[in-house]
């Protein structure tokens, strides 16, 4: 998927989810969208999310999309003890707790979603309906 493009109506499609899942959990989110190198795409700060939420969706969503996994999937071995331990250190624009996902097109990694605002739980929640958002307008089933 060299040149998958990440339409405004995507993106609005996958903003309405987070939106409408936010608002249900009463918690406000930013969303964050980037391409498959991890550079920013589309962005919304929803409600009045905590500023601190604007620069970490943006990196969930680069970690999501460059690593090609979860932000939790790959907080599992940047923990201590684990083989990656300090690499967030050493490249501070990778997260490691729960939030970011890579986005998929026929399995391979077009981009990646950050959310953050609320509790990691609230964030994955969000994150499970834009997911959903994102492989219902692209014509998949899953990722």
């Amino acid at each position: 998927m060299e040149n998958f493009i990440f339409s405004q109506k995507l993106c609005h499609k996958m903003a309405e989810a987070a939106q409408k899942v936010q608002e249900e959990l009463g918690v406000s989110i930013c969303m964050s969208v980037s391409d498959k190198h991890g550079n920013l795409r589309y962005f919304y700060r929803f409600g009045e999310a905590i500023v601190p939420s604007i620069d970490i969706s943006q990196k969930k969503a680069y970690t999501a999309a460059v690593l090609g996994q979860s932000t939790r999937e790959f907080g599992k071995i940047a923990q201590v003890n684990g083989e990656a331990f300090g690499i967030n250190i050493t490249h501070p624009k990778l997260v490691i707790f729960g939030g970011g996902f890579p986005l998929k097109v026929k399995g391979e990694t077009v981009g990646g979603l950050g959310i953050s605002g609320g509790s990691v739980a609230e964030d994955e929640a969000v994150a499970q309906k834009t997911l959903e958002a994102f492989y219902q307008e692209t014509g998949q089933t899953h990722g």
